[in-house]
């Protein structure tokens, strides 16, 4: 397993990932998100959509991985969005991607 799907994990337990399209998007707007994660195979309205949020607020985002590699790491079925909430694991994944 990749060393960032370890660390979605870590950050999880540690209550700095906030999970799903609405959560992050509440995060966004409140400037609490650092970095959106975006599963690869996510839908293109759901890309469209939280794209134009995170431009909107000027927050930083990726596109890694896929709904149900992301969901297992952090103990869900599919997750598509994610929203890091931390500096230092919101750049650990940056660099490391």
């Amino acid at each position: 397993m990749h060393k960032i799907y370890s660390m979605l994990g870590i950050a999880r337990k540690g209550g700095n990932i906030s999970i799903g399209f609405d959560a992050a998007c509440i995060d966004i707007e409140k400037n609490k998100s650092t970095l959106v994660v975006i599963a690869s195979d996510a839908s293109d309205k759901t890309k469209k959509n939280i794209k134009f949020i995170c431009d909107k607020y000027n927050c930083a985002y990726i596109e890694f991985g896929e709904k149900e590699i992301l969901g297992r790491s952090l103990g869900r079925k599919v997750v598509s969005v994610l929203s890091v909430n931390d500096k230092n694991i919101a750049s650990y994944l940056l660099n490391n991607v």
